[in-house]
């Protein structure tokens, strides 16, 4: 098995997933040109893909659907082409601030090395291969799932060929970059989990050695001759003043890297945020429509099946980044907590000194995750984000009409259903 001896070894299955969907970065100058050449490439072969797919769903496949079902899987449609459009440019933007966030990176490996600190390589390669994986599995699940549905009877082999590149290409290339960030917000982590382990084993507060003791201890000792027991004392001081200053700059310089890399997906983070939060409630409110509708068993599955798996792709999506961000946020938080416990009138002057500029620099430099700035990607967005999805979905069920055979208090008319003019009036969270 491959063992990754640096930093740039171990990103290496990221680097290739990046460069084979076009977006890769972090080469050389003439890498970089080449990375360009290929990704104009793709986009350019891309575009004339979903423009022949484009003239044959028009003539078939959108037309086997009802009303809010076209306008439905057309808005994922052209939501994904606008995706794909944009997210390849932004690998070329993001390369300033991933060179960045890499500088600091190695600087944080290196100090990090000197403190004694495994560097795990082989566990983030390792991690990279799983999460890659992972992506293949649900692709082709995605494509299996989303097959039957897509196609009419006698669709040409090429036909379909192109329909299911021009679907899931960028189904692909959102769980790249989705993997992409995902591995460097785990990267944080797993590094500040390291320190924080480092900072426990300096802890001397025990149930049987509570801080009051020591301190009377401490008392007793002074009035003691020198020994050899103080010098080892003093040493054990030393060392735990250094340790800590060592830790306050590679987590100053862990807080400012992850920030270079959150800069760097901002802009892919906030648009597929946002696409994710306006398909869902539509897709639910598709789905509920379909309850209403009289039709077969075997059509009904037909129906239910992609719905249900477009739903399930963009939850996926909100709720893994979010949860990975506040973890890593959490994780860059519970610092703070334990040096507050080593700071204790036992220690030394130098000591205490450092844990009180350390908390001073925590305040300042809190670790957030951001979608270019319009919100915080954590816990609480998840919740804001299942809230507007009921309210919306309330809304849209109360204004609609059921169609005529089902007997409710409400009715909805797809016909008169613009999704367009929904899409419009929907305001994010």
């Amino acid at each position: 098995m491959f063992q990754p001896k640096t930093m740039q070894e171990s990103i290496v299955p990221l680097l290739v997933a990046n460069i084979v969907v076009g977006t890769g970065i972090w080469t050389s100058k003439r890498g970089r040109l080449l990375n360009v050449a290929y990704s104009l490439i793709c986009m350019v072969t891309y575009c004339c893909l979903m423009k022949l797919s484009t003239e044959y769903l028009g003539d078939y496949y959108l037309h086997k659907v009802n009303s809010l079902g076209d306008m439905t899987f057309q808005g994922i449609f052209y939501a994904n082409i606008c995706l794909t459009l944009c997210l390849i440019p932004c690998g070329w933007l993001r390369r300033k601030h991933m060179k960045a966030a890499m500088m600091r990176i190695l600087m944080c490996e290196k100090t990090m090395d000197q403190m004694g600190i495994q560097k795990n390589y082989r566990k983030l390669y390792l991690n990279q291969l799983y999460a890659l994986i992972l992506v293949v599995v649900v692709f082709v699940i995605f494509v299996v799932v989303n097959y039957d549905g897509m196609f009419v009877e006698d669709t040409p082999i090429h036909i379909r060929f192109i329909i299911m590149f021009a679907v899931n290409y960028p189904v692909v290339l959102l769980y790249v970059g989705d993997v992409s960030f995902l591995h460097w917000v785990s990267y944080s982590k797993i590094r500040f989990e390291q320190l924080n382990n480092l900072l426990q084993r300096m802890l001397t507060t025990t149930p049987d050695s509570p801080q009051h003791k020591r301190v009377l201890k401490m008392k007793d000792e002074w009035n003691k001759p020198f020994t050899a027991s103080a010098t080892q004392q003093d040493r054990r001081t030393k060392d735990n003043t250094d340790t800590m200053r060592a830790v306050k700059q590679v987590h100053l310089e862990l807080i400012k890297s992850t920030r270079s890399t959150n800069e760097a997906y901002g802009i892919q983070i906030l648009l597929s945020m946002t696409i994710s939060f306006v398909l869902i409630t539509s897709l639910l409110y598709y789905a509920y429509s379909i309850f209403w509708e009289k039709m077969s068993r075997e059509a009904f599955r037909q129906e239910m099946i992609p719905v249900v798996g477009w739903i399930l792709f963009y939850s996926s999506k909100v709720l893994i980044i979010n949860h990975m961000c506040a973890m890593a946020t959490i994780e860059a938080a519970n610092t703070g907590d334990i040096i507050c416990e080593l700071y204790e009138p036992s220690t030394s002057k130098e000591f205490r000194a450092e844990i009180r500029d350390f908390t001073l620099q925590l305040i300042q430099n809190p670790l957030i995750f951001t979608a270019c700035g319009f919100f915080n990607l954590d816990h609480t967005f998840i919740h804001g984000v299942i809230g507007s999805v009921t309210t919306y979905l309330v809304i849209l069920i109360q204004v609609g009409e059921l169609p005529s055979g089902k007997s409710s208090n409400s009715t909805i008319n797809y016909n008169d259903t613009n999704f367009t003019d929904m899409f419009t009036t929907v305001s994010y969270p």
